[in-house]
């Protein structure tokens, strides 16, 4: 497993603001009370999330990966799949929170690689919060992605509430490919129709809805900001923080940071009432310039 040392919060912050507001009523918070919001806030703002990244072999996971995180978090080949063991990827926090991106084998390299490669789509689906599975923009060949994900996949993924996204990669290479326009990272008129029938056969295939089917090119840049808004949507409320915190800032739009940090207030919120009681509601009045601290460090 890879570690990489992101972002430092400190919680304590906002409990130190609670207790100060509480003195200022004259109320006093109960050992319990205090356990209660320390635990709470300490799980809001380091939730640990983990994503696994499906797909067949080529289709650009890896890459996926590297781009979203901003890092080389995973290794990348032209030639052959260099993802034969799932790459485990922890981009942790102070004390190992943060997100676990787990860069799953491609399917369709051999008949008994295929096989071991289901057994451990098994074993790791019921411990997702959420799963990309990737296509390449010109494969027309879907059919054992959408055997491998009716199959293998979807029965898991609906017993343990573990959303799915469709991301398809590549789309600059889905003809006609030169009307690419390199210089804005954008596809011409034609293209983009064939993008979006693309993106239909996809929904048809797999039977989802358009909203859960992505379009990027990844190494152009095209549609991440896009990607991490469709993340942030299908993930509970009180996961998108931690999540959308360890995103490269280039795939984060105006959208995902106001949903992000809209998501932390309202978990914040509901925490300080289940906790506090009576007096919650001035206590979150006079939260705002602790919030704002925290929602700076997007």
């Amino acid at each position: 497993m890879q570690e990489v040392t992101t972002h430092q919060d400190e919680p304590g912050e906002l409990l130190d603001a609670v207790e100060q507001l509480c003195r200022l009523r004259s109320d006093s918070l109960s050992k319990d009370q205090l356990r209660t919001l320390r635990e709470g806030i300490d799980q809001l703002i380091n939730y640990h999330a983990t994503i696994g990244v499906f797909g067949k072999t080529g289709v650009g996971k890896s890459s996926l990966c590297n781009v979203l995180f901003g890092r080389d978090v995973a290794p990348v080949s032209a030639i052959e799949s260099c993802t034969r063991e799932p790459q485990e990827i922890q981009l942790a926090l102070k004390h190992g929170r943060g997100i676990t991106l787990i860069d799953v084998p491609g399917i369709g390299e051999s008949e008994a690689r295929d096989m071991d490669h289901l057994k451990l789509y098994r074993s790791l689906i019921p411990k997702l919060d959420l799963i990309l599975w990737v296509i390449k923009g010109d494969d027309r060949a879907l059919s054992l992605d959408e055997q491998v994900y009716r199959d293998q996949v979807l029965p898991l993924a609906r017993e343990h509430g573990v959303p799915v996204t469709f991301v398809i990669n590549q789309v600059d290479k889905i003809e006609p490919c030169r009307e690419w326009d390199w210089k804005k990272s954008y596809p011409g008129p034609e293209q983009a129709r064939n993008i979006a029938l693309k993106q239909d056969v996809v929904c048809r295939q797999f039977r989802v809805p358009l909203r859960e089917v992505c379009i990027v090119a990844v190494e152009q840049g095209y549609g991440l900001c896009s990607l991490v808004e469709q993340v942030l949507y299908q993930l509970p409320r009180e996961k998108r923080w931690a999540v959308h915190r360890e995103t490269e800032k280039a795939c984060q739009s105006p959208q995902s940071v106001q949903e992000a940090s809209k998501a932390l207030w309202e978990s914040v919120r509901d925490l300080v009432r289940e906790a506090v009681h009576d007096g919650w509601a001035f206590i979150v009045r006079h939260l705002g310039p602790w919030f704002g601290r925290i929602r700076d460090k997007v």
